[in-house]
This record gives structure tokens, sequence and C-alpha cells, in this order.
């Protein structure tokens, strides 16, 4: 019975070693990518800081990437990558099949929905003209003065409309105060895709300084990608600082 015992300790032990040596030889040898991802950072006190992230390729613009065929829920779907000037990778295509170009990750199809691209033209007080592109804008209208809180890719953290005499201020990005002369929303299929690298732990402490990337933008996941498109969690860096050592 001691004998026996041992011995399915013995193989326990052997075979969380052959997954951590299989873990560790996937994230060091495969193919590396960085995402970038607006996190969600619940805190947990029993596991230390506990992060869900949702990548900029999580949610897909179908209309964009010219696709058109039907997906179900839960469907494997394949998304080939491009680099961007920045080093991070975003969505250059979709399909149903594994592509024959490199790099590619592999996700999990959610549901299809409707959402909404917004193209703003807004005048400074120096009278340049700055073309916008927030996520959401209700509320504005034309001729409105409004505060655009601008990350360092002059994408929109966020806005308030502002009136002189009470003016508002970002508490992330970089000031923008502008008046709106042309705002436009173009209503788009969305696809939500999950790819098995939306959740990581950080050391505890951590969290506060990944909320504050996270607010600006500027949270960034470095992937390992196996040739079959799974990719997995290297760490998350911010100004390319590492956060996960």
């Amino acid at each position: 019975m001691r004998t026996r015992f041992m011995i399915i300790v013995l193989l326990q032990i052997l075979v969380l070693t052959g997954m951590i040596a299989y873990r560790q030889y996937w994230v060091s040898t495969e193919e590396r990518v960085l995402l970038r991802t607006v996190p969600v950072d619940p805190r947990d006190i029993f596991r230390g800081d506990y992060v869900n992230l949702n990548y900029e390729i999580s949610n897909l613009d179908l209309d964009s990437l010219l696709f058109s065929e039907k997906i179900r829920p839960n469907d494997t779907v394949f998304i080939l990558l491009k680099k961007e000037p920045d080093n991070t990778y975003s969505a250059a295509s979709l399909s149903m099949t594994m592509p024959s170009s490199w790099p590619f990750i592999r996700g999990r199809a959610g549901y299809e929905s409707t959402a909404s691209r917004w193209e703003v033209k807004a005048r400074d007080e120096a009278g340049d003209l700055h073309l916008l592109s927030p996520r959401w804008f209700s509320g504005i209208t034309t001729g409105d003065r409004v505060l655009f809180c601008i990350d360092l890719r002059s994408n929109v953290l966020s806005f308030f409309k502002t009136a002189e005499g009470h003016e508002q201020k970002c508490n992330t990005g970089t000031p923008l105060l502008a008046v709106v002369e042309e705002q436009a929303e173009t209503r788009f299929r969305q696809l939500r895709v999950e790819y098995g690298i939306e959740s990581y732990f950080v050391e505890e402490g951590k969290g506060r300084e990944i909320e504050t990337a996270r607010n600006a933008r500027d949270l960034k996941v470095e992937v390992s990608l196996r040739r079959d498109g799974k990719g997995i969690i290297r760490g998350l860096l911010m100004d390319s600082t590492d956060l996960s050592d």
C-alpha cells in the first residue's frame, strides 16, 4: 500500500513538473507579440491583485475586416495579426480556418452585436482643426465647447462638455479644449472574441499602477503564440517596463 501511494505521489509530481516545463518552454521559445489592452482590476485580498484584461482585438469590427460569413457563439476563429508602428499588433483579417500566414491568434467567438464609430471635427482656441474618434460621443451637439483628454496616440480617453467659468480637468491624458464643428456616427457589426488570456495575476500592491496605465490606455501584454495560434501571457508592460517581475 505504501509503495502504491509513493508511486501515485511521484506520478503527480512528474505531471506537474512536465506541465511547468512545457509552459516555460512555450513562453521562452514561441513567437511573441504585444497586444494593447484596457484591464479591469477587481482587487482580491486573498490572492493579491487579479487583473481582468480586455484587448483591442477583443471586439472586432467585422465590416472593416470585410468579413461576411456566419459565426455562431463558441466557434473557433483565427485572427491574422499585423504589426503597428508602435510594435503592438492589431487585427488584419478574420477567418474560420487556420491562416497560412503568420502571426495569428486563435480565439473563441462570442455574440455578434451592433456598435457605433464616431468621427468628430473640433477646432481648438488656436484655430487648429482636430480629427478625433471617441468610442462614444452622446450628449454633445455641434457648437459645444468640449474638453477632450487625449493619449499619446491621439485616442480620446474621456471628454467633458464645458462652458466659460466652469472648467473641467483631465485626470489622465493631455487636455484639448475645442469647439465641435462636425460629428458623424457610423454603425457597424462587432464580434466579441475571447483568447483564453483574459486574466492575469500580478504581485500584490501593483494593482494601482496597472489601473493608472489602464486609464491612460498605456498597458500592453506580451503574449507567446504557439504555431496553432494558442496564446499564453508572458507579462504585462507599461512604457516598456515589465510589471510582472
